[in-house]
């Protein structure tokens, strides 16, 4: 019997029972692809991570949702940021290496940010009538057009008009599926929507997401919330910070910090607190 020690916690919560909830598997090694996609079902959460050593970074850093692996999510990175540095007592800047690029760490005040540079972006080639048909609003609902963004992980972001829009939208899975099939970059994961509004200071966002041929929204998600920072980078919109408010709807409130600096480098950061541990046994 094989014993692997993991760790639950949320990320980027300001309560106990905040944030996006999290299993990390600090000292993943001997675990294959198969054994961390069973994992990863087994738990059900959005995402499972696991470390494993590396000679170019404090750990090498594997994200698997119960569907897929991912080549980057913010929520997986920063949690699993948090349980390294408070295991194997990582300084305060630090860098893991995902599937899709090297993440620079940084815990500052007690939160902890990653930093991401480089990104590619285009607009979606539907009208802001069909695409709002694939969130069941109108096209005068859509603000400012629908952009396919990678900063990491490849999302579509569609800016509203204001939170009342934002609040009954809710993405149509074979709509949204037909519209991820033409996106620019031939990417094949599966598809996710960032709605989004901005108010202030503040940005207010939902995220959704096909996973099993059903739509799930997840409660706080940094890489759409660093390929929102590219779309700022992209529009001349720095240096710039912003408050992203999301999860609040699902009884999961999520606060996500979001800086893009003169040097054009994304930092998306949050608070961590664990909430459990234990041990998965495998055969």
């Amino acid at each position: 019997m094989r014993e692997y020690r993991f760790v639950l916690v949320n990320v980027f919560a300001e309560s106990h029972f905040g944030g996006n909830p999290l299993a990390v598997f600090p000292q993943a090694q001997g675990l294959d692809d198969a054994d961390m996609q069973a994992i990863a079902r087994q738990f059900n959460l959005s995402e499972t991570v696991f470390a494993f050593s590396a000679a170019e970074a404090a750990a090498a850093v594997r994200i698997f949702t119960p569907a897929q692996e991912l080549p980057l999510a913010g929520h997986p990175v920063i949690g699993c940021a948090w349980v390294l540095q408070q295991e194997c007592g990582l300084p305060d800047d630090f860098v893991l290496k995902t599937r899709a690029k090297t993440v620079e760490i940084c815990e500052r005040e007690g939160r902890l940010q990653m930093g991401l540079r480089g990104y590619r972006q285009q607009r979606c080639a539907w009208s802001d009538a069909d695409v709002a048909a694939v969130l069941g609003a109108a096209a005068a609902d859509i603000a400012g057009g629908a952009y396919f963004v990678d900063s990491g992980s490849l999302q579509l972001l569609v800016s509203v008009t204001d939170r009342a829009v934002l609040a009954r939208v809710k993405a149509d899975v074979s709509r949204l599926q037909a519209l991820y099939r033409e996106n620019p970059y031939g990417v094949t994961q599966d598809a996710a929507v960032y709605v989004w509004v901005e108010e202030g200071d503040s940005v207010y966002a939902r995220l959704f997401y096909v996973q099993d041929h059903m739509i799930l929204e997840d409660s706080g998600t940094g890489s759409a919330c660093a390929n929102l920072g590219a779309h700022f980078l992209a529009a001349k919109r720095f240096p710039i910070s912003k408050t992203v408010v999301q999860g609040d709807d699902m009884g999961r409130p999520n606060r996500l910090s979001l800086h893009v600096d003169d040097t054009q480098q994304i930092w998306v950061g949050g608070r961590v607190i664990p909430v459990g541990e234990g041990v998965f046994r495998l055969p």
